[in-house]
């Protein structure tokens, strides 16, 4: 009796730690969006804890990018569900996620066009009260590369399929619109309407050139937040980021272009910026590195984000004058614009000409004319990449 006894006392403890074991809270997906220029996708999903992960390719039938979890709750948009779907964006057409076994979760990336994982990683918050946060790129590819990458995977060979190496990607701003308008000329002219005429000449003029990426912060007259068109950039992993506007001045026959990087002010104000938004950096994802290392590599980050934003603006300069497109003699100025305030991704802004000035407003304004700012505009971008030693592949 004492040995069933014992068995019974035995078999009740380890019911009741499994049932303790099942009770314990699930991590929670809240939820899975995503950030799109023409040819690359960024996922996020968000997470209450850092999630342990697996990615694969599936080319049977439709194509597929497949992420396979622990067991977790799903809890989308406030929305907890044992299965459910969404809408995707750029070349993911929509995504299906469900509990996959009594253990794991899966997420199906549905996608609209081949496309290859470039780069995955987890970036986890610095504060409390802020989601974990699984980032998965991906960018274009042919039927041909993504069998080839599907066959890999199945085969246990996934890291062939983040060897592509993905063009550098532009992000252009162009500045105010919607219910902003900006600076006005004195013919009614307004700035919103010239930024966005001459970004889109921009965004044409270097797709055209087969070596870059480009999005753009808005493609219509919408109004958009400051602090949204530089987490568009941050989420997209921007290699360079270039703020349009024109400028207005009382003296009517001010004229020329002048171009602005970020001032020791504005540096501070970035520091805080990063800590209030939680904005982490590529280098401080590798948790297996002490806290310590990880801040030095982000301060060497920062220095660099600035150093080449100087090296840009420092191009662009000559660019701008050898194009035949009127500076001012004092081009290169520092401010404190919010719209440079990225920690990790090069920026400048660029005050095209003066609205105010007929003829920086004719040049603006004509569609001949312009092109000999456009062509400025990509020929520093051209020096800038063909002089940058960085690995894009590897931000």
């Amino acid at each position: 009796m004492g040995t069933v006894r014992a068995w019974i006392i035995f078999l009740l403890w380890a019911l009741a730690g499994a049932a303790g074991a099942s009770a314990e809270p699930l991590d929670r997906v809240t939820a899975v969006r995503f950030v799109s220029a023409d040819d690359h996708t960024r996922v996020i999903i968000e997470s209450s804890n850092e999630l342990k992960y697996d990615i694969f390719s599936l080319s049977a039938g439709s194509q597929r990018i497949v992420i396979d979890l622990p067991r977790i709750r799903w809890s989308i948009d406030g929305l907890t569900a044992e299965s459910g779907s969404g809408k995707g964006s750029g070349l993911v057409a929509g995504y299906r996620y469900a509990q996959n076994t009594a253990s794991t979760s899966r997420l199906v990336l549905d996608l609209a066009a081949p496309a290859l994982v470039t780069r995955d990683y987890v970036i986890t918050p610095r504060s409390e009260g802020v989601n974990s946060r699984l980032v998965i790129d991906l960018d274009s590819t042919s039927d041909t590369a993504f069998v080839r990458a599907a066959e890999a995977d199945r085969g246990g060979h996934k890291t062939e399929a983040r060897k592509v190496v993905r063009k550098p990607l532009v992000v252009i701003d162009p500045g105010h619109g919607g219910k902003d308008p900006g600076a006005s000329a004195p013919d009614g002219t307004q700035e919103k309407d010239i930024t966005l005429a001459i970004a889109l000449a921009l965004r044409d003029e270097l797709v055209a050139t087969g070596r870059y990426d480009v999005a753009l912060t808005r493609s219509t007259d919408t109004f958009i937040e400051l602090e949204d068109r530089v987490t568009k950039a941050r989420d997209l992993g921007a290699d360079l980021f270039i703020a349009l506007h024109a400028d207005a001045g009382k003296d009517r026959d001010t004229r020329g272009a002048s171009i602005y990087t970020l001032s020791p002010e504005g540096e501070k104000r970035a520091e805080n910026l990063r800590h209030k938004n939680d904005w982490v950096l590529a280098v401080e994802t590798d948790q297996t590195r002490p806290q310590e290392v990880n801040q030095i590599l982000a301060d060497l980050v920062t220095r660099e984000t600035k150093n080449q934003s100087a090296r840009f603006a420092q191009t662009l300069a000559p660019a701008l004058a050898d194009a035949g497109w009127p500076v001012l003699e004092n081009t290169l100025r520092k401010r404190g614009f919010y719209v440079l305030l990225s920690p990790d991704v090069p920026a400048i802004l660029l005050e095209m000409g003066f609205i105010t000035n007929a003829g920086d407003e004719a040049m603006m304004t004509s569609q001949t004319r312009r092109k000999k700012l456009v062509r400025g505009i990509r020929e520093a971008i051209d020096s800038f990449f063909d002089t940058e030693t960085r690995v894009l592949a590897q931000r």
